[in-house]
């Protein structure tokens, strides 16, 4: 048996922050092992704690997502971040994969916690999580 993915969830939304943890707590693969509530926490609890993963709101207080991800990322070149937002075309999101997340998948009024939780898993194997919005966004820029 694997160890469960060691997760940091950074989001300024107290209802989500609260009923995902509890979803995840009936989860085996996934330990929630802090929650944050700004870009500064977010940042100071990844240097701290180490997480696996970090799940980072794109809209954080104090510290902006993207700068947050370019901040944690500064700390640790290994650090994995799923970014995300209640918008799904979200102009932060194709920001933050730029300064290295991992990822983004969209909030969807607490009715997605399990297809966050398989992006979350998807990202801890190697795999980037991306909507088609913003693979599209990402292949225009290359073509």
């Amino acid at each position: 048996m694997h160890k469960p993915i060691r997760l940091l969830i950074a989001d300024n939304d107290i209802r989500f922050l609260h009923s995902f943890k509890t979803f995840l707590d009936r989860q085996k693969d996934i330990k929630v092992i802090n929650m944050v509530r700004d870009g500064h926490g977010a940042v100071k609890a990844c240097k701290d704690m180490m997480p696996d993963i970090t799940l980072l709101d794109l809209h954080l207080p104090v510290v902006d997502s993207v700068r947050a991800v370019q901040s944690i990322i500064a700390q640790n070149e290994f650090s994995k971040i799923l970014v995300t937002s209640s918008t799904p075309n979200d102009r932060y999101a194709l920001e933050a994969i730029k300064v290295g997340a991992c990822g983004f998948v969209e909030k969807k009024d607490g009715n997605n916690y399990q297809e966050i939780a398989h992006a979350i898993n998807q990202i801890a194997i190697g795999d980037v999580v991306l909507n088609s919005t913003l693979a599209s966004h990402i292949l225009r820029e290359f073509s």
